[in-house]
């Protein structure tokens, strides 16, 4: 992540030494293609660095060996998401069958299955709104997520991004909108947004706050033996 954010920085630098100094400014072309192309830029950070560290935090959950019976009821339809979808998937004579299977899976002692790339569709439209909606369903309180000022900052990069890439708008004519300063600001808000996930992630998968009651105990203790 931090090289990724590292190569936003340079793409800055290069825009901010070749913006004009005039007073008013008068920017060339290309330099206002490239601060639209910006917005894609740093879109791709955003929704890359968002996928990797749900995807590992889903991998050491999983690396765990837990069962779906140590898990706490908010991360179940995460974790159990194949049961799910085999229930909606079910034909109707088979409905019945399919959630006696399902309840089956809870208790059955096998390990459970966590699919670590289960978030990948919906984080091409990383908005603050599916952030927080990603963290709430893997049993993590969303009010820093919903609350943080850098939500518009985010929510404008998506917005942007989708213009550029969609062909709603070209790059010139969004770039043409604000200047290397303004880009430094959504840069900021972005990379402390991605800090702020990894962040929570952490500090969930730490306290085991995605196990109910007895297992979360156990592995507390297990880590004070």
């Amino acid at each position: 992540m931090a090289e990724r954010f590292r190569e936003i920085r340079t793409l800055l630098s290069h825009i901010k030494a070749t913006e004009s100094a005039e007073v008013p400014p008068i920017d060339t072309e290309e330099v206002k293609i490239l601060r639209g192309l910006f917005y894609v830029h740093l879109y791709g950070a955003l929704e890359q660095s968002l996928n990797e560290a749900t995807e590992s935090f889903l991998r050491a959950a999983s690396a765990l060996g837990l069962q779906n019976l140590d898990l706490s009821l908010r991360f179940l339809p995460t974790a159990m998401n194949a049961q799910f979808k085999g229930l909606s998937d079910a034909q109707s004579q088979k409905k019945w069958q399919k959630r006696l299977d399902f309840v089956n899976s809870i208790y059955d002692g096998h390990a459970c299955r966590i699919e670590s790339s289960v978030f990948a569709p919906h984080l091409q439209n990383s908005e603050m709104e599916t952030i927080a909606d990603i963290a709430s369903y893997l049993g993590i309180a969303t009010d820093a997520i919903k609350t943080s000022p850098d939500r518009f900052f985010v929510d404008e990069v998506v917005h942007k991004r989708h213009e550029v890439a969609h062909g709603r708008a070209s790059p010139a004519s969004v770039g043409a909108r604000g200047r290397s300063p303004d880009l430094e600001l959504r840069l900021d808000g972005v990379r402390r947004t991605v800090d702020l996930f990894v962040e929570l992630l952490e500090k969930h998968f730490d306290s085991y706050a995605f196990l109910n009651t007895p297992a979360q105990t156990k592995f507390l203790q297990a880590e004070t033996d």
